[in-house]
C-alpha cells in the first residue's frame, strides 16, 4: 500500500463479459457491506499497534495490512501468509480475540488485504488460483472468521490476471456469503480502471477505492475531486470509496484539507460510498483526526 505506484491490467476475455452481462453491474450491495464505509489500514509491522478493539469507533471497516505470497512476489504456489502485529501492547497476544470481538460485539468488518508493498501476486491458472482460495479459507479459519478480502496484489511492474481474480472472488463470496471484495487502485491508471470496471461487472468486486496519497500531485484537493469524478462515472458512486492520508509529510493532505475535500466530494457524489484512511498507527499517533473529523463527515454523525 505504502508507496503503491501500480500498473496493472490485461484485456478482458469475452467469457468474463459474458459473465458482467449475466449478473450485471449495478444492484443490491451484500449482506456484508456497511451502507457507509469509513476505513482504516491496520499494519502488522508495528511493534506495538493498539489492539484491534480499541481503535476509535468511528472505523467501521478494518484492513488487516497484509498478507503475504509464500515465496514472495509473485508467489511460488498461490499460497499466503499471515504475520501477526507486535506485542507491545498485547495486539498479538490477544489479536485473535480481539478480531472476534471486534466483529461480533462492535460490528466491525474486518477484511483481509493481500500482498501490498512490493508484495505483487500472479494467477496464471486456475491451479495457482484454488491454491490461493484454500489459504484465504485456511487464515478464515485459523482467525475464527473475516468478512473480506482487498486486492492489493496489482503493483509495480504486477499486472492484474482479472479471469483468475474474478473466479477467486466469486469463488470466496460463494463460500461466505456477503464476502466483501475491494481493491485500492492507483487513481490515474487506466489499467487499473479496466481491472475496476470488469470486476465490478461480473459481480466480483463491491468497491474500488483510488489512493490520494504518497505520490506526486496525488494530494491536491483539485486533482483528487476531477479524479473521483472519473471514477464516479466508471463505476457508479456507491461502487467508489476515497482513500485519504492525514500526515504532516509531502503528498499528503491535513486533516482540514481532507474535509473541506470530502465536503466537496459528497455535495458532488451524495451516493459516494466512504473513505479511507492509511493508516491507523498514525491516526492514532495524531488523536485521531481523521476518524473523529472526517468520520463523523462521512458518517453523517
Amino acid at each position: 500500500m505504502k508507496l503503491r505506484h501500480l500498473v496493472a491490467g490485461v484485456c478482458i476475455t469475452a467469457v468474463v463479459a459474458a459473465v458482467g452481462a449475466t449478473l450485471g453491474m449495478q444492484g443490491p450491495a451484500p449482506g456484508g457491506l456497511p451502507a457507509r464505509v469509513l476505513a482504516g489500514y491496520y499494519p502488522a509491522w508495528y511493534d506495538a499497534p493498539v489492539r484491534l478493539r480499541d481503535i476509535d469507533p468511528h472505523y467501521g471497516l478494518v484492513y488487516l495490512f497484509a498478507a503475504r505470497p509464500v515465496g514472495g512476489a509473485p508467489g511460488t504456489t498461490g499460497a499466503v501468509y499471515w504475520k501477526a502485529p507486535g506485542d507491545g501492547r498485547a495486539a498479538a497476544a490477544h489479536f485473535k480475540d480481539d478480531l472476534q470481538f471486534a466483529r461480533r460485539v462492535q460490528g466491525r468488518k474486518i477484511v483481509l488485504s493481500v500482498g501490498g508493498d512490493g508484495n505483487g501476486m500472479s494467477f496464471p491458472d486456475r491451479a495457482k488460483s484454488r491454491t490461493f482460495v484454500a489459504s484465504i479459507a485456511e487464515l478464515y479459519r485459523e482467525f475464527g472468521g473475516i468478512d473480506g478480502l482487498d486486492w492489493n496484489t496489482f503493483q509495480a511492474n504486477q499486472r492484474p490476471d482479472t479471469v483468475e481474480m474474478i473466479w477467486i472472488s466469486l469463488e470466496l463470496k460463494r463460500l461466505y456469503p456477503g464476502f466483501i471484495i475491494s481493491a485500492p487502485p492507483a487513481p490515474w491508471s487506466a489499467i487499473d480502471q479496466r481491472f475496476c470496471r470488469d470486476m465490478l461487472s461480473a459481480g466480483a468486486l463491491d468497491y474500488c477505492a483510488p489512493q490520494y496519497y504518497d505520490g506526486p500531485n496525488l494530494a491536491d484537493p483539485a486533482y483528487v475531486v476531477a479524479n473521483v469524478d472519473q471514477w464516479v462515472k466508471l463505476l457508479g458512486a456507491s461502487h467508489v470509496v476515497v482513500g485519504f492520508g492525514i500526515n504532516n509529510a509531502p503528498n499528503f493532505m491535513s486533516d482540514a484539507q481532507v474535509a473541506t475535500t470530502w465536503r466537496e466530494l459528497q455535495r458532488r457524489h451524495p451516493e459516494l460510498r466512504g473513505a479511507f484512511n492509511w493508516e491507523l498507527a498514525t491516526d492514532e499517533r495524531q488523536g485521531w483526526p481523521f476518524a473523529r473529523k472526517v468520520g463523523a463527515l462521512v458518517l453523517g454523525r
